[in-house]
């Protein structure tokens, strides 16, 4: 039976001199406790709803990273990022072990020094230009033009290399 706050309060009322005569049963508060802990139990049970929000994390998560490898994921990863970025690693590297090579061994003059430093900062400032368009842009004839970039600068440094060795070679 389902006592409403005014017919408990009525009861209570006019039963008050019956609950001063009668004591309580011994393990009256143990029971009160355990009623009471169901009660909240039933009430303030969040878990079901923590798992309904885990599930529909995850369900959303998937679809919006389907969406977004199917329909909206920028064309440079369909070229293969991995590769590339392998590629510019090399390129990367080859360029930077013949520039300590050309500014340890061959330049030391300081006409020499400025007018390669120059030629360098020339192509830094298309190498800025070029990796710009490729984060804007990043298609597969900019992926293009940025490795022939890589090709012309590795190729310049080279050459460089062979004139300043046929130069010190007939010195």
């Amino acid at each position: 039976m389902k006592w409403q706050e005014d017919e408990l309060e009525k009861f209570i009322r006019d039963n008050k001199e019956q609950f001063d005569i009668y004591q309580p049963q011994p393990n009256h508060n143990e029971h009160f406790l355990v009623k009471l802990y169901n009660k909240f139990k039933e009430i303030i049970s969040i878990i079901p709803y923590l798992i309904k929000v885990g599930i529909v994390t995850i369900i959303l998560f998937v679809v919006s990273f389907l969406v977004w490898n199917s329909y909206l994921r920028p064309p440079l990863s369909k070229v293969s990022l991995k590769k590339y970025w392998k590629i510019e690693h090399v390129y990367q590297y080859e360029i930077h072990k013949d520039t300590r090579i050309l500014l340890k061994d061959y330049i030391k003059d300081s006409i020499e020094i400025r007018q390669f430093k120059s030629e360098m900062e020339y192509l830094h400032n298309t190498y800025k230009s070029l990796k710009e368009k490729l984060k804007t842009n990043p298609s597969n004839e900019n992926i293009t033009n940025m490795l022939q970039y890589y090709k012309a600068k590795l190729y310049i440094l080279e050459e460089k290399i062979k004139y300043y060795e046929i130069k010190s070679g007939q010195k």
